[in-house]
């Protein structure tokens, strides 16, 4: 169909002689409706029926123009009668040429109002969903879950990587401390055995006088006391190191609490992304056969406009008042006249002589 709305489609070209061709052998039809010839009566008020007016019409159907003339009693009524006369065929050409663009026209705007309305619930459930949810996007927010997730495991691995670090380290000095504490006490007692008299001494000589305490080795008290400071700095450390290690295990246990009230939000926007992706796919839907209804009108429109103006459907030159009177018809009446008349003459005589013969033979069977 010529006139049916496509925007941008590939048709067969149309050479531009082809299509002036066709828009001449319309306007030559439309030129002579009945309906365009009430229509010129009716604004001249013209005394006349359309046939009439039809009869009076004379299209010269040249390559590139249509030359029309019409027969009226004075030469200005003639001017005026053929200038409204033409208008008006252009005027009804152009409706019937735009008539199916402005009848899909109406059809499509009113396909427009009726999707912009479906459009608009499609768009207002979707914000419902949101809104009830906390979510404007939901794909994003499960992928930023996914990735809180990530984060979450990894801090979490992190925190008991570096509890059982630090519980080992704890473990190593705390041992460390021990062995210095226990070399330190086997110097004391070292110290102690030696500074000690026996019975059997004392008795040789029981009425001398005693003899003075023994004093420890400097160096040996240092030794002991330097042993007594490592242990006690060992011991520092593992405490430090067990407290470190504790703290990491609460963090481990928090994170997983995180991550288990995390996991169960996972599982609750994973059992909502049907009803979304169904609802996204509405508005999608909706938007694009908005858009594709919107073209389509805006190009009927254009359509429309197109066949309103047809451009190459134009008065290149107006109506000349007329110089001198139509020739004279009476010299071909009386030509038409005379032939009919010997035609009828002819037809009767051929009658006539049939007729004779006839009746001939219906007397020579009688007798």
């Amino acid at each position: 169909d010529s006139q049916e709305v496509s925007l941008f489609s590939r048709t067969g070209a149309t050479v531009t002689s082809e299509q002036v061709q066709a828009v001449h052998d319309e306007f030559y039809d439309v030129v002579r409706l009945p309906a365009v010839a009430w229509k010129t009566i009716a604004d001249l008020g013209l005394n006349l029926s359309a046939t009439e007016l039809i009869d009076r019409l004379d299209t010269d159907h040249q390559t590139s123009f249509i030359v029309v003339s019409l027969k009226m009693p004075t030469p200005k009524l003639a001017q005026e009668a053929v200038t409204i006369h033409t208008e008006n065929a252009v005027t009804t050409f152009r409706d019937i040429r735009s008539r199916s663009a402005e009848v899909a026209l109406e059809f499509l705007n009113a396909e427009v109002d009726e999707q912009a309305q479906t459009l608009a619930a499609a768009e207002q459930a979707l914000q419902e969903f949101q809104l009830e949810n906390e979510v404007s996007d939901l794909n994003r927010e499960i992928i930023a879950y996914q990735d809180l997730r990530r984060s979450l495991q990894s801090d979490r691995d992190y925190t008991l990587v570096e509890a059982k670090r630090n519980e080992r380290l704890a473990e190593e000095f705390q041992t460390q401390a021990d062995a210095s504490f226990a070399k330190a006490e086997n110097l004391l007692a070292s110290i102690a055995i030696s500074a000690t008299v026996t019975p059997a001494e004392a008795g040789e000589d029981a009425d001398a006088q005693a003899p003075p305490t023994p004093t420890p080795d400097p160096v040996m008290v240092a030794a002991i006391e330097n042993l007594q400071a490592q242990a006690q700095a060992q011991r520092r450390s593992a405490a430090e190191y067990s407290a470190a290690a504790s703290g990491y295990r609460s963090a481990a246990a928090e994170y997983d609490r995180i991550l288990n009230e995390r996991q169960q939000q996972h599982i609750y926007l994973l059992g909502l992304q049907q009803q979304y992706d169904e609802l996204v796919e509405a508005v999608s839907r909706a938007d694009g056969s908005y858009a594709f209804l919107l073209d389509k009108a805006n190009e009927a429109q254009l359509k429309l406009n197109q066949g309103k103006s047809v451009g190459y459907l134009q008065v290149a030159e107006p109506a000349r008042l007329p110089s001198s009177e139509a020739p004279k018809r009476t010299a071909q009446l009386l030509v038409v006249g005379i032939l009919v008349s010997l035609l009828v003459a002819l037809v009767l005589a051929f009658l006539l002589e049939v007729l004779e013969r006839v009746v001939g033979q219906a007397k020579n069977s009688s007798d």
